[in-house]
């Protein structure tokens, strides 16, 4: 009988044991999916912060297309511009030169001019 009562003895010292394993198993196992739970969260903010970023580099990718559309038709007006004023600076040139040669041949008629009034006045 003592046997048996041992016997009982060390199988509720067992039974205890693996309750008390079981329930620490229980336990961890509540963290864990805790663990998961918390972890799982911080993923999906990280995955909407990528969504956020994505989008916000699709805009600032078609702003910085549209910006260096503007630039491309800047550079080709400004190009435009500086060719138009070097046509018009050589015409400007051309223009002073055909000036002060007009002038000289004005002053050379205007010179003769009082030569022949006064040839003429001594008459």
């Amino acid at each position: 009988m003592d046997k048996i009562k041992e016997k009982l003895e060390k199988l509720r010292i067992e039974a205890d044991n693996s309750y008390a394993r079981a329930t620490k198993a229980e336990e961890e196992i509540k963290q864990l999916k805790d663990e998961l739970a918390r972890r799982e969260q911080e993923v999906q903010g990280l995955n909407n912060k990528v969504t956020l970023l994505q989008e916000e580099g699709e805009r600032t990718g078609g702003r910085v297309n549209e910006l260096t559309e503007k630039n491309r038709a800047l550079e080709l007006s400004t190009e435009q511009a500086e060719r138009r004023a070097k046509q018009l600076e050589s015409e400007k040139t051309e223009l002073e030169r055909q000036l002060e040669e007009m002038s000289k041949k004005y002053e050379g008629v205007r010179e003769e001019l009082e030569k022949t009034l006064r040839g003429l006045e001594e008459l």
